[in-house]
C-alpha cells in the first residue's frame, strides 16, 4: 500500500507536466511557453494543438524542432505519447540543448510507475553522457532515490555524492542530497570481495556466412552520426556509418550470426533507449 501512495500522486504529477527540470518552465519560443501554460490550465488539447502546427511546420534541421519535440512530451495527453516525444529527443536530437532534460524527464515517468530500474538506465545515461549538464544534480538526487527503492546501497551512495560535487545553487536540492548522503553515512561498512581479472578476449572467428548488424540509430547529419557511432564504441562495439539516402545509420557490429546480434540487442536499447534491429549486410 505504501508503493501504491507513492505512485499514484506522483504519476499524476508527471503526467500533469509539473515534474520538470528548471529548463522546462523557460522554453525559449513564446509559442511553446503559451503550449505549457495552456497544459498547466487543464487546455490540454488546446497546448497539443500548438505543438502540432509548430512541428508541421518546422523543418527537422532547425534548432528549434527539438524543442518543440520536447515541448510536445510536456502536454502529451497520455504516458505513451509522452514517452515516445522524449525519447525522439534522446535519440535523435541528442546534441540538442533539451536532451539532457528529456532524459531526466523519461526516468522520472519510469520511477512515477515503479520502475526503478528502468529510471536508473535514464539517470546513469544522464550522467555519462553529458557530463556539464546543469541539471547533473537533480539527475543525481533521483538516481539515489531509485536505487534505494532497489536496495542497492552503493549506486545510491555514489549517485548522492555525485550530487553533491555538483554544487548546485538550489538549496532544497541540495538538502535532499544531504539527506541521501546521511542515509549512506548510517550505513556499515562493507569490504568489497575482490574482483578477478577479466579473460582474455577470444580471437574473432573467420567470417564466411552472413554478417550482421545491430542498426542502432538513423540520424541526419554525419556529425551526429560519428558521435553515436563513437558512443557504440565506448560501450564495446564496433560501429559503421552507412550513408543512405538522406540518413546516416549508425550501426554495431559486425556478429557473426544472428544470435549473437540478437544477444546484444537488450544492452543497445536499454542504453540508448531506441528500437534497434538485426541488418544483414552480406
Amino acid at each position: 500500500m505504501t508503493t501504491c501512495r507513492r505512485i499514484l500522486p506522483a504519476l499524476s504529477l508527471v503526467l500533469a507536466g509539473f515534474l520538470l527540470p528548471a529548463r522546462a518552465a523557460a522554453q525559449d519560443d513564446p509559442r511553446l511557453q503559451d503550449a505549457v501554460r495552456l497544459a498547466r490550465e487543464g487546455l490540454g488539447d488546446s497546448a497539443r494543438a500548438v505543438t502540432r502546427t509548430l512541428l508541421d511546420a518546422t523543418p527537422t534541421t532547425s534548432a528549434l524542432y527539438p524543442e518543440i519535440l520536447y515541448t510536445q512530451g510536456l502536454v502529451a495527453g497520455s504516458l505513451q505519447d509522452r514517452r515516445l516525444a522524449l525519447q525522439r529527443v534522446t535519440v535523435e536530437f541528442s546534441l540538442s540543448p533539451w536532451a539532457d532534460d528529456a532524459l531526466l524527464l523519461l526516468g522520472q515517468l519510469d520511477y512515477a510507475i515503479d520502475d526503478p530500474a528502468g529510471a536508473l538506465r535514464y539517470f546513469e545515461r544522464l550522467l555519462s553522457d553529458y557530463p556539464e549538464s546543469p541539471i547533473r544534480a537533480a539527475a543525481a538526487l533521483w538516481g539515489s532515490r531509485a536505487a534505494w527503492e532497489q536496495r542497492n546501497t552503493e549506486a545510491a551512495c555514489r549517485f548522492a555524492a555525485i550530487g553533491i560535487a555538483a554544487n548546485t545553487e538550489d538549496v532544497e536540492l541540495r538538502n535532499q542530497l544531504a539527506f541521501q548522503q546521511q542515509r549512506c553515512d548510517a550505513q556499515p561498512a562493507v569490504t568489497p570481495a575482490p574482483t578477478p581479472p577479466p579473460p582474455a578476449p577470444a580471437p574473432p572467428p573467420a567470417q564466411t556466412g552472413p554478417v550482421y548488424r545491430i542498426q542502432a540509430a538513423a540520424l541526419q547529419t554525419r556529425s551526429d552520426a560519428d558521435q553515436f557511432a563513437a558512443r557504440l564504441k565506448a560501450l564495446g562495439f564496433e560501429s559503421v556509418v552507412v550513408h543512405e539516402g538522406s540518413f546516416y545509420k549508425v550501426q554495431a557490429g559486425p556478429f557473426g550470426t544472428r544470435d549473437e546480434a540478437r544477444a546484444a540487442l537488450p544492452r543497445i536499447r536499454e542504453r540508448f533507449g531506441t528500437g534497434p534491429f538485426i541488418v544483414v549486410v552480406r
